[in-house]
């Protein structure tokens, strides 16, 4: 077996199980459950045993640092079960495949454990974890070399080997998690769509609550423009009916309240990339309306703690909302930058239609809407996301040359 058949063999098999838990994820995310955590780690550890199933073809090395893929994702999504399981595993087999004591790797495998620790307690990032990892790797399957494959080689030969593999499988990591990542991140778009949607639904139906919960006042009020004190018969009759219609009401919006009540589930994340990953989604639709793209986002890893899907929602109904104000095409133009006191900025900008003085001034009141067809919850719902983040958001406006909207978060 030749090096590009044994490489090609090792993607599929260790695609094949992340790619049906992909494809889990999206059943799940369809019908509103969250996954089981339990269900990556199997995917992890089937990737490896599908890839172990060929370690005994082809270069001992190549086999031996291909089974690393999977423990270097487990590590990046963070799942001990999966890490724990697979580097046991990995000590055995590069004992078996090198013919070596197993306590080798048993140190190897105990210093990620150690650098992975680590990096959890300083919060760093994933890159500096993975350039440590490199390192280990490099040092270890360089002592295989000296005394064990290749003995009698020159140092230079072994070291040039060594290099070769380490880059080798750094290539094809970042190739694995790049597969991995975008499938997620194509997920994360359309459910963020999906909420955004559902959020407006739900909003819309206080118009139907209003119905419901307007017939108990009336009845209510009914009773009580009836109501004779001094009547211990009317007492007795309508104060009961009053009450059930009182709790009835309560009830109802108790009901809608648990349903419209914004949740934000916070996590580290790198806005700047959640830019770039909801502009760059939204580029066919700019194309289709003649709408120039001016994105100058930032290069620079900026993190937040914040909701990755809140905050997509946000950026995707102000996108939405420039996109419908140019009917007639113009520039979007969307940027981000880190202020003199560390807080992100991100703003976006259109040549639409604009917004008068007296409708900037409404603008984040719920139901308010210069739309034919909008209900006037897409900025309300956007405004409380960014306030329950600690955030800002203002809009600019002149009418007739299109609207501002700066928001600033605070940065980690």
């Amino acid at each position: 077996m030749n090096l590009f058949e044994t490489i090609l063999i090792h993607i599929v098999s260790i695609t094949f199980p992340l790619v049906l838990y992909l494809f889990y994820l999206a059943y799940q995310k369809g019908i509103g459950k969250e996954e089981n955590k339990l269900l990556l780690d199997f995917a992890f550890i089937s990737s490896f045993y599908l890839s172990t199933r060929f370690y005994m073809m082809g270069s001992s090395e190549i086999n031996y640092l291909f089974l690393h893929i999977p423990l270097w994702m487990a590590y990046c999504y963070r799942q001990p079960f999966s890490i724990f399981v697979i580097s046991i595993l990995l000590c055995f087999y590069g004992g078996n495949l090198f013919q070596v004591q197993p306590y080798y790797f048993i140190l190897e495998y105990a210093l990620y454990g150690l650098l992975y620790y680590v990096g959890i307690k300083r919060s760093v990032h994933r890159r500096w974890i993975e350039q440590r990892f490199i390192f280990i790797s490099g040092a270890t399957l360089l002592l295989i070399y000296f005394f064990v494959s290749a003995p009698t080689e020159t140092v230079w030969i072994n070291v040039l080997f060594a290099i070769g593999y380490i880059t080798l499988l750094e290539l094809a990591t970042q190739f694995m998690l790049y597969l991995f990542e975008k499938g997620e991140q194509i997920l994360k778009f359309h459910m963020t769509i999906k909420e955004l949607e559902r959020e407006k639904q739900i909003r819309t139906s206080l118009f139907k609550i209003t119905h419901e919960i307007k017939n108990p006042i009336a009845v209510c009020k009914g009773y009580l423009d009836m109501l004779d004190t001094k009547n211990q018969e009317h007492v007795d009759t309508y104060i009961p009916i009053m009450k059930e219609e009182i709790d009835r009401t309560l009830v109802l919006l108790q009901d809608f309240l648990s349903m419209t009540k914004v949740k934000v589930e916070k996590d580290i994340l790198d806005i700047n990339l959640l830019l770039e990953e909801v502009t760059n989604h939204f580029l066919p639709i700019l194309k289709e309306k003649k709408i120039q793209a001016d994105f100058h986002i930032m290069d620079d890893e900026v993190y937040i703690n914040g909701d990755y899907h809140r905050l997509s929602q946000v950026i995707v109904n102000l996108l939405k909302n420039s996109v419908e104000a140019m009917e007639d095409g113009g520039t979007l133009s969307v940027s981000s930058k880190v202020t003199k006191d560390h807080r992100v900025e991100i703003q976006v900008k259109d040549q639409g239609c604009g917004i008068s003085e007296e409708n900037l001034k409404r603008m984040t009141e719920p139901f308010f809407t210069t739309k034919r067809k909008g209900t006037g919850l897409g900025v309300s719902l956007s405004n409380e996301i960014i306030l329950a983040h600690e955030g800002t958001m203002k809009y600019q406006s002149i009418e007739g040359k299109g609207t501002t909207v700066t928001i600033l978060l605070h940065q980690m």
